[in-house]
């Protein structure tokens, strides 16, 4: 049962009854002190047609093929509150294939933009020898994406933290002498910010295609005079899904958290960075920052391309065919690297069945780094059976949190974890905002997404899955981060006050809505 075009007409029909009702009922009563025969009426229209939208959208909610764990939570809402529950679902809770934007943007939907991205064969030589347990994973993230799977012509160097992204981000822009592509999640006008827009002002004058994307929620404080004189300077500039109304649009909640730079072809980006000042720890305001990006070199850059591309088109409408985009150099490095994106726009979320698929596969060992730690059951499922498994995981997440109300949910997993012999470490006066996965110190993620539901079935993610390209140091670097952090003793954590435990468990019904 999908919310159609006539089924949201007539949904919004009666929601306005419902509202118009309402606000008559409360005027009548206050003008004439209950003493109008009309405000029976009124009180009447707005009692049946809330129970008839709530009754609607309660058996779409039923009838609909969906995730189910997503489900129980507005069944309870509208139960409990009728009214505020309509506001909450058809402004957060309605699919976003259905909606407009997404049907009329028909190169938006998935593997549909990759108009030259190479078909992948993993029956071919350079495939087969490899162990088919690294290829395999590889190949369900092809089919479920469409995105190639990079072999040996691409170079991956990590970075770690802005200390060492944003100097090697601002040469590479600098050196720019055709296109640049960037698009953020979060961009501040801050020192940052400003430093950066230089030098794309400065490209775009000189004659380079500057294109830059951002989220309209996620960097809603932008200097708007900042934006027209960057604009004024050539550069081509598009916000994803502005917010026109608060309420009743669904842009409000699907946001996209990609992080994605390519300078002519010839050096991409990827990673937890936004580009603002606390990600480079220039910031008084904000703890320090753990955070990973990588820089890409070789063929997998036409992948980022594509994505980039993708938003670019689903933002504005303009779909860049021009096959002088696709030319990245080939870079020979041995390994294997994938560009893996994930959205609300697919039936199921791709990174999050890839992580899972990748922890089902550990033999040795399982290291995650993640600024929120709220998974699902499935995932919950796969790290207790590796653990049972003999498999060793060790979790890195914040000392100190960015969202309070997010970390104590994040915490509400630690003793379920903890007791099945998962090591948890919170990293020393920290806001660790990296997000990486790495298997058996061979394979690894590294990108945007978080483990929380927002980023497996709401955001617009990405990913680079690695063999051997970067593992080696994002491995280091991670045995350098379990030195700066302390392991949460499972002993004292079940000592914590029978309030606390109440305010984590009650807000952890409540995850599949982070």
């Amino acid at each position: 049962m999908k919310f159609s075009f006539k089924r949201n007409f007539w949904m919004s029909l009666i929601l306005i009854i419902s509202i118009s009702s309402r606000i008559g009922f409360e005027f009548l009563l206050r003008v004439f002190n209950e003493e109008f025969f009309f405000t029976d009426f009124f009180e009447t229209l707005f009692h049946y047609s809330t129970y008839t939208l709530t009754t609607l959208i309660f058996l779409s909610i039923i009838i609909k093929d969906h995730y189910s764990i997503n489900k129980l939570p507005w069944l309870i809402v509208l139960v409990i509150e009728p009214f505020t529950g309509l506001f909450l679902f058809l402004t957060f809770g309605r699919d976003y294939k259905d909606s407009n934007r997404y049907q009329n943007r028909p190169l938006a939907h998935p593997k549909q933009y990759l108009t030259h991205e190479p078909k992948t064969n993993f029956s071919e030589i350079e495939y087969r020898s490899i162990d088919s347990e690294i290829t395999d994973i590889f190949k369900t993230a092809y089919n479920m994406t469409g995105h190639h799977t990079y072999s040996n012509n691409t170079l991956v160097r990590v970075l770690r933290n802005g200390e060492n992204f944003f100097p090697n981000l601002m040469d590479s822009l600098a050196s720019a002498t055709s296109y640049i592509f960037m698009q953020f999640f979060i961009i501040r006008t801050d020192e940052t910010g400003r430093r950066v827009f230089q030098i794309l002002s400065e490209k775009a004058k000189d004659g380079v295609e500057v294109f830059l994307l951002y989220d309209a929620l996620g960097s809603a404080f932008l200097d708007k005079s900042v934006l027209k004189r960057l604009k004024d300077s050539g550069v081509k500039i598009a916000a994803i899904d502005p917010i026109r109304i608060g309420f009743f649009d669904t842009r409000v909640n699907y946001r996209n958290h990609r992080k994605i730079v390519i300078v002519d072809g010839k050096i991409g980006y990827l990673g937890g960075m936004n580009l603002a000042n606390e990600y480079w720890n220039k910031s008084k305001r904000y703890p320090p920052f753990r955070d990973t990006a990588i820089r890409i070199e070789g063929s997998a850059i036409n992948s980022l391309t594509a994505l980039f591309f993708r938003d670019w088109y689903s933002a504005t409408g303009k779909f860049k065919q021009s096959d002088s985009y696709y030319k990245a150099p080939l870079k020979k490095a041995v390994g294997l690297v994938q560009i893996v994106p994930s959205g609300p726009e697919y039936s199921y979320p791709p990174i999050r069945n890839l992580y899972v698929k990748m922890i089902n596969n550990a033999k040795r060992s399982i290291k995650i780094m993640t600024p929120y730690l709220v998974p699902d059951n499935e995932l919950i499922t796969s790290l207790i059976i590796a653990s049972r498994g003999g498999v060793d995981i060790s979790i890195i997440v914040p000392g100190i949190p960015d969202k309070k109300y997010v970390y104590m949910i994040t915490k509400s997993f630690f003793e379920e974890l903890m007791n099945e012999g998962i090591k948890i470490y919170t990293m020393n006066n920290t806001f660790t905002h990296a997000k990486i996965l790495i298997i058996d110190d061979q394979l690894a993620s590294v990108g945007t997404y978080n483990l929380d539901h927002r980023s497996a079935r709401i955001n617009f993610e990405a990913t680079a899955l690695l063999y051997r390209q970067g593992v080696k140091e994002l491995v280091d670097d991670f045995a350098q981060d379990l030195k700066l952090s302390t392991q949460v003793d499972l002993q004292v954590w079940k000592k914590r006050g029978v309030i606390t435990r109440i305010i984590e468990g009650t807000l952890a019904l409540f995850s599949p809505f982070v």
